[in-house]
């Protein structure tokens, strides 16, 4: 079985210069994309209900325009999606479900023996012991994300984005001690909460409520570090958002989950220490960006950037087809 020449199908509005990448490379001939996919995922205030419909436009897309497989999913969904419609030799990057929930019975059940390339190991292992056919690689993206903007003041700015596999007492405790502290230290939040603000001195707490993409990478680039607080959850979490981060050249630090190890190097994305002072690790990382910033973004390039994720999905496709 090869398993080049694929038609790379997602969901939303992507960037030209990234379809070509897919293009351009051995592994994919064309790109198949459903422009109007809700960019949050939700519609109606439901994830899996826009998810569902998005997934089936793009797989109906591809049957009228007679798009011949063999086909690579962005995500499971889309993946299932396709073989509903009657796709036979479609493969898949990522799970994003935890094993023994109702999504991963769902997505077993539909993708059967497809190839899929997870991007985190603890499910491909637990993909594999379920009689599924994966691999896992690490995640990269290019969001095109503005580079890091320095500040000449002393306020250190953290920002935390995103709500998927939030801990929610970890955040809330990182605004405890903002609100505690004489430090000058700003907590930008991006998240469907609605938008609030709080501030006290040279101190602030702000929710921005839902942004776009596009705002959500300008907030990424105006802070100095970016905050995972993670449940440790048995699932891939917090990559789109670290990949974004290294890209604009904005150190990390997560909270210890299982769905980030691989993404950890111990240097612009670190472990938090759950028993210290949640703000004295944050400046750690804030100083990183601050005089590495270059530094961080050359990490990505080598590491995370898409044409390093597309290489490692078309190897991984290999190892899985050489196992049947």
């Amino acid at each position: 079985m090869t398993v080049g020449d694929m038609v790379f199908v997602s969901l939303g509005r992507g960037f030209p210069e990234n379809d070509e990448l897919w293009r351009d490379s051995r592994h994919v001939r064309d790109v198949v994309r459903f422009e109007g996919a809700a960019s949050s995922g939700r519609r109606l205030g439901s994830r899996a209900f826009g998810l569902g419909i998005d997934s089936a436009v793009v797989a109906i897309k591809v049957l009228l325009g007679g798009h011949r497989g063999p086909y690579l999913a962005v995500n499971p969904w889309v993946g299932a999606a396709l073989k509903l419609v009657g796709k036979r030799d479609v493969r898949v990057t990522g799970v994003y479900a935890q094993a023994g929930s109702r999504s991963f019975r769902i997505l077993r059940a539909l993708l059967g023996h497809s190839m899929v390339v997870t991007t985190v190991k603890l499910e491909a292992d637990a993909w594999n012991g379920a009689g599924g056919n994966a691999a896992s690689v690490l995640y990269g993206n290019s969001f095109h994300y503005p580079k890091h903007i320095a500040s000449d003041s002393e306020q250190i700015r953290v920002f935390i984005g995103g709500s998927s596999d939030r801990d929610l007492a970890t955040a809330v405790r990182l605004e405890d001690e903002i609100r505690a502290s004489a430090l000058p230290i700003s907590l930008t939040i991006a998240s469907d909460e609605p938008p609030s603000c709080w501030s006290r001195g040279a101190a602030s707490i702000t929710r921005t409520g839902r942004v776009s993409p596009a705002h959500f990478g300008e907030l990424v680039a105006a802070s100095d570090v970016v905050f995972l607080p993670l449940k440790d959850s048995k699932r891939a979490a917090g990559h789109m958002v670290t990949v974004g981060a290294l890209e604009s050249g904005v150190a990390v630090v997560s909270s210890r989950s299982s769905g980030m190890e691989g993404y950890v190097d111990g240097e612009f994305v670190t472990w938090l220490d759950p028993a210290g002072r949640l703000i004295p690790q944050l400046v750690l990382a804030a100083e990183v960006t601050r005089s590495r910033s270059e530094e961080i973004t050359m990490f990505w390039a080598a590491r995370f950037s898409l044409a390093a994720y597309i290489d490692r999905v078309g190897s991984a496709l290999a190892e899985i087809a050489q196992r049947k």
